[in-house]
């Protein structure tokens, strides 16, 4: 994808978050994080894109947080910069959210390779998106839903398609989430209204919840080190040295 066309979704995506129905779904992401808190700190932590206020972020128990973005956004310190080819060092990220990072790219152009570079070992990534069979991911597909901007092309993809994905590359599911039952509709009034699905979404409802939230943590394998070559060799019993026949243990021949 064209740094342009990064630019006007992620513009569009931070536009959108400071609207009625992208402040409720912030709000959403902000609780689904806050009940795994406790569990997720570290030193640097990274988010894709900007999204209105970032409700979730201060839910998270990072010494340092830092966003990027293709696209510059006012009053807001972070980092322009394609989400493709990140300017980051590799495995020097603890953790990295990606709130709908994979419905603004098109199919195999995602950041993900990105993701797993600049990750550290036992770093998580953390992904909020749009469950496909939804209304919102009807309302995406026909284009009712304005969060990238009205007549640009956005990609559904499943959770069961991000956590084999992740599983491939060696990491492993930490906690998969499905959450906020509201339509998408745009109105303030309409939207608290229908504040109490969410709560009937939680015991029975025949519908799919319209966001997912999946995290996951980096394993790499860990080849044999220099300690485990010395407690091996140190397991190893010493054969006995010989003595010469007729000979003391001081070296005196016996007479």
């Amino acid at each position: 994808m064209l740094l342009d066309e990064q630019a006007n979704k992620y513009r569009a995506l931070d536009d959108w978050f400071q609207l009625p129905q992208g402040r409720h779904v912030a709000q959403a992401f902000a609780c689904e994080l806050a009940h795994v808190s406790d569990q997720i700190s570290g030193r640097k932590l990274l988010q894709l894109g900007s999204c209105g206020e970032n409700l979730w972020l201060p839910e998270l128990r990072f010494r340092h947080k830092c966003l990027i973005s293709p696209c510059i956004v006012p009053h807001k310190s972070l980092i322009i910069s394609s989400l493709a080819a990140l300017p980051i060092e590799r495995d020097s990220i603890d953790c990295v959210i990606a709130p709908l990072t994979f419905e603004a790219f098109a199919g195999s152009k995602n950041p993900l390779d990105e993701i797993d570079r600049i990750l550290k070992p036992m770093g998580y990534a953390i992904f909020f998106g749009i469950n496909p069979w939804s209304f919102w991911g009807a309302a995406l597909r026909w284009g009712g839903l304005a969060c990238f901007g009205h007549g640009s092309t956005a990609t559904l993809i499943s959770s069961l398609a991000i956590r084999r994905m992740m599983l491939q590359r060696g990491y492993r599911q930490c906690a998969l989430s499905s959450f906020y039952y509201i339509p998408p509709v745009t109105s303030e009034f309409l939207i608290q209204k229908l504040t109490f699905f969410n709560e009937m979404g939680k015991m029975v409802w025949p519908f799919p919840a319209a966001f997912y939230c999946f995290i996951a943590q980096k394993y790499e394998p860990c080849s044999p080190s220099l300690l485990t070559k010395l407690y091996k060799s140190a397991l190893v019993v010493p054969k006995p040295t010989l003595q010469v026949a007729g000979t003391s243990s001081l070296g005196m021949i016996d007479t």
